[in-house]
């Protein structure tokens, strides 16, 4: 066959024809190349070829050949055209190959005698492939008939306007078909070099940039998947003024999103964002608002665009942004974020880094790969969202640094601040847009009235209506307390209600005013005294409560009664509207509630029993806390704890899974009871409660919260004068700052630590203070002073003591003799730390252990026992989650396979040790990545 798809050999009847007109146009007659030179000729023929077997009218060939200047007798001309073009076939042995009818001409060439009928044959067989492998070779051979720029060397207007454009669509299309195919197959190296000439050659469209990033992310070239992105949001920002379009956002953004699975490396793809609370049912009002919202951030294609909606407590901020976000949420496909920040609060406001963690959690980022710093997670956070279209609420914020570190910085997101500050530097600095609120209109409090109550009930009572709205100032949130009273309470005429609001005159700071009018306690006052004795008391404990919310069994806890005897009261609030069961199980106060809470459990109950409310939700976390620490981490020391008392509800998780959720849900909670407890006298249970915490804070990474708990125990203990805790506070902090690069605190912590063990002759504990400075020692690159505290560290844990204790100190200072070059020693030294660790369910340490001797058999030149070892330590570190140790045991197995000359598995340790190195942001990821160098593997910062 040859290149126009013709079956040569001798002819057996008609002169057999090809064209080729996928290229520069080609002529064979008998399969022999037939130049046909005349532009006129190649014109015609062309004309004739795109309509095989079929008449083509001569007015449709004078206008191809002549165009908008047609010679005076066109039809004319076309035959004089014709009888040349038929002279030159005859010579070339095609006689008789243009047939003359009334209307036109045609050229007798059979369909598939054409390389744009074969062409699109094949394409038909691709459409009905079984299978991405075979639409992918049927794909190969369409695109194999093009040669270049279809009819190249073909000079007519017409055909170049007419029929060319259609053809490059029909080859961009198969083009695109084959890369998708071949990108289902996983040839994902193998496409990348034939879709940056695509993209060189068409720039502005988008799938082929989609596909080349899709390529170079599953070829492991993340950072240049990004930089793909950026290219083409250039190209079309300068071309044609517009951001890439949804599916190539999404791309994006699975690439920006995707962390590798610690057990089978695969991308995890984060889930998308969907944060935003309930709306408030019947909303109302805020027409003006709601249509500047939109405007303002809905109207810009520019950079990230910012609301702040301010206005004072209760006036409905929250509703509106929460309304909007419900209303636009379609408009914003990459999710939707929600903070509270907690600016104006009797708990503490939440930092920027709280924040930021909060949020790259829902972005998909595990909790070890947060950075420790607010500039480091500001960073990653703008990363994450560049290229996003994500709809950003923080509520309740008290000043523009708290917000800042939350905007992100590419175009296409929008956030919506709340604050009773107008936070005029946000909008004079950062270009954000005032949307100030008021209180409601008398209409808009009636309407609002008039959808709780029902329009009939508002109608009947007119002039109570106007007294309801006048006693609630119109404050919205006023309004939808008293309309839920009145709600629940049918029969009672409007004009009760109202003369109820009248008489009330309790107040409450915030909003106190000399105008009755306006002061939104009586509102509150009135739902308080309609509460059974049981509800009321438990509403004025709550007050007391530390975090943003909290479950059945702190609730219990907190009233000092059993769960069932609590429901009743509990069920009762939640009707008045006094709390909101937000999450299944886990109940939470509006901040204005729980203010009001607050006031009425100092006016109405003694120091004596709020000290008791709060010691005993503070026992709830520390009985409960203490199960759980135990079923993530069995080997622990037990704390010393006295059983409960009969008041306090105690629920422990049920299985280590349970415990981890657990500690999840409580996790805000447990941190703010930290701060409580500190604060108000409860010093034994502030460090309990950090020693509950120790286990969850370092399997999740929260390294900078781990540092920030142990400075408050360390302070509680200290006035304690307990110098045992003092101790156990100091230690964790060395292995805190070890963690977070903090080596000169770390080694004064520890330091301490040994002084306060030496002090109380606790030779145990002395060894643990040495074991936490050669840890700190070897990471600063000093493996003889390390080894020196490891081996005091041996002297002092007993021979019949701790087996897993004295085993891990057996480890290091196996670990260090390595590091000195000692590596019988090393090997000696582990093997015994192994024989140890038989029968103590220490995986930690079993894991650390063998990848000690996979790294001494490596040095000693027995590479097929080194791989053992590091495969066992590489098995345990991944069922336990251990991710730092995983990389490390990679970049160890690197090096073996190195040195026995299999580079292909060298690299692939060596990427998979940086992929979790650089999700750790650890700087150990430079030398790793200088191994892929080494080897001629590119290894972009990812």
């Amino acid at each position: 066959m040859d290149r126009l798809g013709r079956v040569e050999g001798p002819a057996t009847g008609p002169v057999p024809l090809a064209f080729g007109l996928l290229g520069p146009f080609e002529m064979r007659v008998a399969g022999r190349d037939v130049p046909v030179r005349s532009p006129k000729h190649r014109v015609l023929l062309a004309a004739l070829v795109l309509h095989a077997g079929r008449v083509v009218p001569v007015r449709d060939l004078a206008e191809a050949m002549w165009g908008a200047r047609p010679p005076q007798n066109p039809r004319r001309a076309t035959q004089l055209a014709v009888v040349r073009l038929r002279a030159l076939l005859d010579e070339a042995g095609a006689a008789g190959a243009i047939v003359t009818s009334a209307d036109g001409y045609l050229i007798d060439v059979a369909p598939a005698d054409v390389d744009i009928e074969r062409f699109r044959r094949a394409l038909a067989e691709a459409d009905g492939a079984a299978d991405p492998a075979a639409e992918a070779t049927a794909l190969r051979a369409a695109l194999s008939h093009w040669r270049g720029e279809p009819l190249a060397d073909v000079p007519s207007d017409t055909l170049q306007q007419q029929t060319v454009p259609r053809l490059r669509e029909l080859r961009l299309y198969a083009q695109e078909r084959r890369f998708d195919a071949d990108l289902r197959l996983g040839r994902h190296e193998a496409v990348i070099g034939e879709l940056v000439q695509a993209t060189a050659e068409h720039p502005l469209r988008e799938r082929f940039w989609g596909q080349l990033m899709t390529a170079l992310h599953g070829a492991g070239r993340r950072a240049d998947a990004l930089a793909a992105y950026h290219d083409a949001r250039r190209h079309l920002a300068e071309e044609l003024g517009i951001d890439p379009g949804e599916e190539m956002r999404k791309v994006h953004a699975a690439i920006l999103g995707g962390f590798r699975s610690p057990a089978t490396g695969a991308v995890l793809l984060p889930a998308v964002p969907r944060q935003l609370p309930p709306e408030v049912s019947a909303f109302t009002g805020r027409v003006r608002e709601v249509a500047h919202l939109d405007t303002v951030l809905l109207g810009s294609a520019g950079p990230t665009t910012i609301a702040v909606v301010s206005g004072t407590a209760g006036v409905g901020k929250t509703s509106l942004a929460l309304h909007w976000a419900r209303r636009t949420a379609d408009r914003f496909p990459d999710g939707q974020l929600w903070v509270n920040l907690r600016g104006y609060d009797h708990r503490p406001a939440m930092t920027p880094g709280q924040a930021l963690t909060l949020f790259l959690r829902a972005l998909g980022v595990p909790g070890e790969a947060i950075p420790p710093d607010v500039e480091g997670q500001t960073g990653l956070y703008r990363s994450l969202m560049d290229g996003r279209r994500v709809l950003v609420v923080v509520d309740n914020a008290s000043a523009a640094e708290q917000v800042r570190p939350l905007l992100p910085g590419g175009p296409g997101n929008a956030v919506v601040v709340t604050s009773r500050n107008q936070l005029t530097g946000l909008v004079a600095v950062d270009g954000a847009h005032a949307v100030p609120l008021d209180l409601f209109t008398a209409a808009e409090g009636r309407e609002l009235l008039a959808r709780r109550l029902g329009a009939e009930r508002v109608r009947a009572a007119p002039v109570a209506v106007r007294e309801i709205v006048e006693r609630c100032a119109g404050l919205p949130l006023a309004l939808a307390i008293a309309a839920a009273r009145a709600a629940q309470r049918p029969s009672l005429p409007l004009a009760a209600f109202a003369g109820q609001l009248r008489a009330a005159r309790d107040s409450l700071d915030e909003f106190a005013s000399a105008d009755t009018a306006t002061d939104v306690r009586a509102v509150f006052c009135c739902s308080y005294r309609t509460l059974s004795e049981p509800a009321a008391r438990l509403f004025r404990l709550l007050g007391l409560h530390p975090g943003p919310d909290l479950a059945g069994g702190a609730l219990a806890s907190l009233a000092g009664v059993p769960p069932q005897v609590l429901r009743p009261a509990l069920d009762e609030l939640a009707a008045a509207h006094l709390v909101t069961e937000h999450v299944e199980g886990r109940w939470t106060l509006h901040d204005l509630l729980r203010a009001y809470a607050a006031e009425l459990v100092h006016a109405h109950d003694g120091a004596g029993e709020r000290n008791a409310a709060l010691r005993r939700v503070l026992d709830h976390y520390v009985h409960t806390g203490h199960a759980a620490a135990l079923l993530i981490e069995p080997l622990r020391e037990p704390l010393p704890l006295p059983p409960p008392d009969q008041s306090v509800t105690v629920h422990p998780p049920v299985g280590r899974e349970a415990a981890l959720a657990w500690f999840g849900a409580e996790y805000t909670g447990l941190l703010a009871a930290i701060e409580r407890s500190g604060r108000g006298g409860f010093d034994t249970h502030t460090w309990q409660l950090v020693w509950t915490l120790a286990d969850f804070q370092q399997w999740r990474g929260l390294w900078p919260d781990r540092a920030a708990s142990l400075q408050a125990a360390l302070e509680a203990t200290r006035r304690l004068d307990n110098r045992t805790e003092q101790a156990r506070a100091h230690r964790g902090l060395g292995y805190a700052y070890t963690r977070l690069h903090r080596n000169d605190d770390a080694r004064l912590h520890l330091r301490q630590a040994l002084n306060h063990y030496t002090d109380l002759g606790d030779p145990v504990g002395q060894g643990r203070a040495h074991h936490g400075l050669s840890y700190v020692l070897e990471r600063r690159g000093d493996p003889r002073a390390a080894l020196w505290h490891a081996e005091r560290a041996l002297d002092l844990f007993p021979p019949d003591g701790n087996r897993a204790q004295r085993a891990r100190a057996l480890g290091t200072v196996g670990w260090c003799h390595g590091q000195l070059g000692d590596h019988r020693q090393s090997l000696r030294r582990n093997e015994e730390a192994l024989v140890l660790l038989a029968g103590t369910g220490d995986r930690v340490a079993e894991a650390a252990t063998w990848d000690s001797i996979g790294y001494a058999h490596h040095h000693l030149g027995d590479h097929k026992r080194a791989i053992d070892g590091y495969e066992t330590a590489l098995r345990l570190r991944r069922d336990l989650g251990h991710r730092y140790g995983e990389a490390n045991t990679l970049d160890h197995l690197g090096d073996t396979y190195e040195a026995l000359g299999d580079t292909e598995q060298a690299r692939r340790a060596w990427r998979g040790a940086l992929t979790v190195l650089e999700q750790l942001r650890e700087p150990d990821a430079d030398r790793v990545r200088a191994k892929l160098t080494r080897l001629g593997v590119p290894a972009p910062r990812g």
